[in-house]
């Protein structure tokens, strides 16, 4: 691809043009700017600006035809042209002392009367037909219908009654060259019509435009609003759920602990049995028959306790779930949060399996940067989704035959994304099936086998990814070969 290189000086007629302009606008910017002030409204300030700059052209015409006419035979253009020069400068010292509806009717008026009186004077200047344009200027200064129409009308009758007296009064000022400032006023004229209906062309695209971008932004407004209302209603159901999981958890765990608590004792009085017993002069037949009973009793014992603990999971973990955050949102290293929970989930399973060893992968983004996040979700979620991918890996490693080449395998990484990040934790463990996928951020559901899972790890991951964050969590997997899960957090404005 061919690739051109701009030179310092490309730019140096450019820059150079650009300074002999810069006085120029500076001195236009102060003109047009006579009279403004901060308290005028929109409107006003338009008008004022507006009424500067055509009473500055008008003038800069006048003073050109003074300089051309400075020596001329033609003394009386001259004389008009000199009048013209200060007959324009009352709108800016109306307009100064802020006096800006005198100065709009001064502007309009001065310029009919002087229009009619050239023209009937001089009959062939052309200067009739700036009444024309004069009328429509009348649009631009005023917002009241009868005041625009009033002035519309007077110029209008005074062009009719300009071309009627032309028939009868013989022109009594000094005519030579007529013919040429004829065809430059008419010039003139159209040149003046141009430049008005432009600007009511351009203020009407204006004016569109800014309506376009205000209809947008009302619609994104109202967007937003309606987000956050399904969200305060979500919030609000899922406050209510949670204060009664809360309340029935509860409820739960009292006579749940009595439960655990007493077949533990059952299974300790159970032993004491046992050992009175062999004390006892009895039989061995009724030996045998009472030591397979209290095998029965121990064993059921044990039954209940492992139930009992496993229900305690259930309910602690229906606690965390309705349990509400305190939702101080703070910028968080991301990277650092994903590393340390990473390594805390990783040293907590081998503290269970002491032989169990996996390979820990990281990729993360340096320039991730700060990201506003809740801490204690996040970190809830991170440690549930490490958990889990560190249960696969190790599952999967004990199903295998020893000696196999298969290596546990958990990474983790980030990145950016659009208007957010991204995180991904992979593991090469034994996947989930296809036909349970869909249903794995559903409370109380759960792959694993009996007692080793209550199903709410993963569902309250995705509240708070989702719901408290804004974000999305996502799955993808192969059975018996990885999983992946996908964190999309939204880049949240402190």
């Amino acid at each position: 691809m061919l690739t051109l290189h701009k030179s310092a000086g490309d730019d140096a007629p450019a820059g150079l043009l650009a300074k002999l302009i810069l006085p120029f606008q500076e001195v236009w910017k102060r003109i047009i700017n006579i009279g403004v002030h901060k308290e005028l409204t929109e409107w006003q300030w338009k008008r004022v600006r507006l009424l500067n700059g055509i009473s500055a052209i008008t003038l800069t015409i006048y003073a050109g035809y003074v300089v051309v006419f400075f020596n001329s035979p033609d003394w009386l253009t001259f004389r008009i042209c000199l009048a013209g020069v200060f007959l324009n400068l009352p709108p800016f010292i109306l307009n100064y002392y802020r006096r800006y509806n005198a100065s709009a009717y001064y502007c309009i008026l001065s310029v009919t009367v002087l229009c009619s009186f050239i023209a009937v004077a001089r009959k062939y200047d052309g200067v009739e037909y700036y009444l024309i344009s004069n009328s429509i200027v009348a649009m631009l200064f005023f917002r009241k219908f009868w005041k625009i129409l009033m002035l519309f009308s007077l110029n209008v009758a005074a062009y009719f009654a300009v071309r009627y007296a032309m028939q009868y009064v013989q022109p009594f000022l000094y005519v030579k060259d007529s013919s040429y400032f004829y065809n430059a006023n008419v010039l003139l004229f159209f040149m003046t019509l141009f430049f008005v209906v432009y600007y009511f062309r351009a203020e009407n695209f204006r004016q569109e435009q800014m309506l376009s971008q205000k209809n947008e932004t009302l619609g994104q407004s109202l967007e937003y609003l309606q987000k956050t209302q399904d969200q305060l209603v979500q919030q609000e159901k899922l406050a209510s759920l949670g204060a009664l999981t809360a309340g029935i958890a509860h409820e739960i765990q009292n006579p749940l602990n009595f439960v655990d608590n007493f077949s533990e004792v059952g299974i300790e009085l159970v032993e004491e049995l046992r050992q009175e017993l062999d004390h006892e002069p009895i039989s061995e037949k009724r030996r045998h028959t009472i030591t397979m009973l209290l095998d029965d009793l121990a064993q059921s014992q044990k039954k209940v306790n492992e139930h009992a603990d496993r229900a305690g999971n259930i309910v602690r973990g229906m606690l965390l779930h309705s349990r509400a955050s305190r939702g101080e949102r703070v910028p968080t290293d991301l990277n650092a949060l994903a590393d340390e929970y990473l390594r805390l989930a990783y040293h907590g399973l081998r503290a269970k399996h002491k032989d169990f060893n996996a390979t820990l992968t990281t990729d993360f983004n340096l320039q991730l940067g700060p990201i506003t996040v809740v801490v204690e979700d996040i970190s809830r979620v991170l440690l549930n989704l490490f958990t889990n991918a560190f249960y696969a890996v190790h599952k999967k490693a004990t199903q295998l035959p020893p000696g196999s080449n298969y290596k546990p395998t958990v990474s983790v990484s980030t990145q950016r994304a659009v208007n957010g990040v991204l995180l991904r934790v992979r593991d090469n463990g034994t996947g989930i099936p296809l036909d349970v996928i869909d249903k794995i951020f559903h409370p109380f559901f759960t792959t694993k086998p009996p007692g080793e899972g209550t199903g709410l790890g993963l569902s309250l991951s995705y509240d708070i990814v989702t719901k408290g964050h804004g974000g999305t969590l996502t799955v993808n997997s192969e059975i018996g070969e990885y999983s992946e899960f996908t964190v999309w957090l939204p880049e949240a404005r402190a």
